[in-house]
């Protein structure tokens, strides 16, 4: 099947049939629906929030909402980039309420890309420098601004494309392009002054 540039006639494993029995509300579409997306939502919320107690409340707000406007879910689309934009604006809300800034959380997606800290068959000294860089790129991470991260995680943990990120952020193909560009190198700077010129590939 072909599609424009709007993302027209792009929707995953869902056929245009079965997204118009979701917006409909058939319990056996909306249970496939949201058993497709709830894994990926609760890691992308968990590795946003890094609590897991508020990852899983934050999760089913999500999906309430969602269930809420599927009004608004356009069958003719892949609703990837709709799920994820409620999830984005569920986690944004919850960022602004007053529960967030009296518990004094900061945003950390330090655990953005979940790499092994240990490999059996290298060396103990391969293992420590592994351990190493992970624990500069997981303190990176913290340092840069929330939405640097946001976008970082997008694109390099969950995998959506530039289109799909464009309609979960609202901005241009361009600027989703800079905004990723320009978060890969504040990285990279902060990485280069953890751990020197000669541990960072640029």
């Amino acid at each position: 099947m072909t599609s424009d540039s709007t993302g027209r006639g792009q929707r995953g494993s869902f056929d245009e049939e079965t997204l118009q029995r979701v917006c409909r509300r058939e319990p056996a579409a909306m249970n496939r629906f949201f058993d497709e997306f709830f894994g990926r939502v609760h890691s992308y919320v968990s590795r946003l929030l890094r609590d897991e107690t508020l990852a899983d409340d934050l999760t089913q707000e999500s999906f309430l909402r969602m269930h809420a406007a599927l009004d608004r879910l356009d069958p003719a689309r892949d609703p990837t980039p709709w799920v994820f934009t409620v999830v984005t604006n569920t986690v944004r809300d919850y960022w602004r309420s007053k529960a967030h800034k009296a518990a004094g959380r900061q945003v950390s997606l330090d655990e953005a890309w979940e790499l092994p800290s240990e490999n059996p068959h290298d060396r103990a000294d391969e293992n420590l420098e592994r351990k190493e860089t992970i624990a500069a790129v997981h303190e990176a991470m913290k340092l840069l601004a929330p939405a640097d991260r946001e976008i970082l995680l997008m694109k390099s943990f969950q995998t959506l494309t530039t289109a799909e990120i464009v309609d979960v952020l609202g901005i241009s193909a361009d600027a989703v392009r800079q905004r990723h560009s320009r978060a890969v190198r504040r990285l990279g700077r902060i990485l280069h002054d953890h751990m020197g010129p000669d541990r960072v590939s640029t």
